[in-house]
């Protein structure tokens, strides 16, 4: 069974996981661990319960920010565990949907594609030129 951990500073990854629900119903698979939301330190035997469950090639860690203390922090347990386990920072909407989504193992080249098409998805809108007929296509 697939897995995917969403982590992050604050409440982003469970706020995430309440807008992945949202389009894809209740799911077990998806797991938000979020930190320094207060002064514990829970959310790290979160992290290291979730790494050590793990299967490679079912679970995939998402975190917010490269290079962040929550990015390094999981790093460097998956490093400790031996595993495969990819992890993606800098985690959106479209890219976790896409891994939640997709049937096919979380290989490193399926990882790759994905982050490919989700890269295309981030637009800043007042740049995209409007011609006759576009409002068609884009409200499609």
């Amino acid at each position: 069974m697939k897995r995917i951990l969403l982590t992050s500073h604050g409440r982003l990854a469970s706020g995430l996981k309440d807008t992945l629900e949202f389009f894809l119903g209740q799911s077990d698979m998806i797991a938000a661990v979020d930190a320094y939301v207060d002064t514990s330190s829970d959310y790290l035997q979160q992290l290291q319960r979730f790494v050590d469950s793990a299967e490679v090639g079912e679970a995939i860690i998402f975190t917010d920010i490269y290079g962040g203390s929550v990015n390094q922090q999981v790093s460097a347990m998956v490093m400790e565990s031996g595993k495969d386990i990819p992890i993606v920072t800098g985690m959106n909407l479209p890219i976790v949907l896409s891994a939640a989504m997709t049937d096919d193992c979380l290989t490193a080249e399926r990882m790759e594609s994905m982050l490919k098409e989700c890269q295309l998805q981030l637009v800043k809108m007042s740049s995209c030129e409007s011609k006759e007929g576009d409002e068609d296509e884009f409200f499609a």
